[in-house]
């Protein structure tokens, strides 16, 4: 008996390759999913109504911290100034995290620590803050695999 195209044989057939097809599909929407770039911010937000709430002239230190949390650092050799560091970064899916945008708010304060003045530091002022993004060389990254195997086997050589 000859097999036609709509045999109950081929339908099962048919049917097992639709639901491949589909569970292909959905599998790879779900790994596509996950190929999204994730954002991320380091250090202190601060938005424009909390800014708007720190009054020169009026509001102190203690109020300005209490507001904000504990700055990212404070001016070296007590020149009255704290700052507020903030970092947006990006990490695509498959490759290195890098800054998009970096904020810094720096708060000046008179002899009496009140607020004297507030100023805002970033690209849109045509203020960019640098950043190293150097390494701090540490002992063991300048060696190669084979140099760490030798140099151990020579320490217990000893």
């Amino acid at each position: 008996m000859a097999r036609g195209l709509f045999d109950a044989s081929s339908h099962r057939g048919l049917l097992m390759f639709h639901r491949l097809t589909v569970l292909a599909i959905m599998m790879f929407g779900i790994v596509l999913g996950g190929c999204d770039a994730r954002v991320s911010s380091h250090g202190q937000v601060i938005d424009e109504a909390e800014l708007n709430e720190i009054e020169p002239g009026v509001t102190n230190r203690a109020g300005v911290i209490a507001l904000l949390g504990r700055p990212s650092f404070e001016g070296a050799f007590e020149s009255g100034k704290i700052y507020y560091l903030n970092d947006v970064m990006i990490e695509p899916a498959a490759g290195r995290k890098r800054t998009t945008t970096r904020t810094l708010v720096v708060f000046i304060f008179d002899d009496s620590n009140v607020v004297e003045d507030i100023e805002v530091r970033d690209e849109s002022t045509g203020q960019v803050i640098a950043n190293l993004d150097k390494k701090t060389p540490t002992p063991g990254d300048n060696y190669t695999l084979a140099e760490q195997l030798f140099s151990t086997l020579r320490r217990r050589g000893n």
